[in-house]
């Protein structure tokens, strides 16, 4: 065998395991991304002693999003209008919470109430999980037509409050930021 010959088979060999390796490679980061993905980041369910979101709360409407006009969603087709009709934060201008240890009562605009428990429960045809991530509160709620997250921002300060909320049906999502003052 010549030397030009080995030079040639030593670098084909390189080649071959740098494909491999590459392969390999990519096919490990993509496995770890859907695990990471499926299996999320669980919530904690104890609350933090600071994060206190009892009081009255009014919307401050030049810092929050225009919430979809119900006809609009209507005729958006599917499921998405009446999956919203779940979620009246969506349309809240006013909050009343009650906070303690284990759970909230939510009163929105004087009429609509929704109790969450720290855990996972079931609320009709929903499937809630409530509890914290990174510091803040999150609703994840589960249904056979629909899914939603509500993500609870709370100011250092602890006098405003950033509601994030995604409800989705099929292939429809609504998407808004709520932000509320104390009073």
């Amino acid at each position: 065998m010549r030397l030009d010959d080995l030079w040639t088979a030593a670098a084909l060999s390189r080649s071959m395991r740098h494909r491999r390796a590459s392969r390999c490679g990519r096919f490990i980061g993509c496995m770890l991304v859907l695990l990471a993905g499926c299996s999320g980041t669980p919530l904690e369910y104890v609350p933090n002693p600071e994060y206190n979101l009892a009081g009255n709360w009014v919307l401050v409407p030049e810092l929050s999003d225009q919430v979809p006009d119900r006809s609009f969603l209507r005729a958006r087709g599917g499921m998405i209008a009446f999956v919203t009709q779940d979620f009246p934060v969506l349309r809240a201008q006013r909050m009343h919470i009650e906070q303690n240890r284990d759970s909230m009562g939510v009163e929105y605009d004087g009429s609509d109430y929704r109790d969450v428990s720290w855990g996972v429960r079931q609320r009709g045809l929903w499937e809630v999980e409530a509890g914290w991530l990174e510091g803040n509160l999150v609703i994840d709620s589960q249904a056979p037509d629909g899914d939603a997250r509500e993500t609870f921002i709370l100011s250092p300060d602890g006098e405003m409050l950033t509601i994030q909320i995604r409800v989705s049906s099929g292939r429809e999502a609504v998407e808004l930021t709520r932000i509320f003052s104390r009073t």
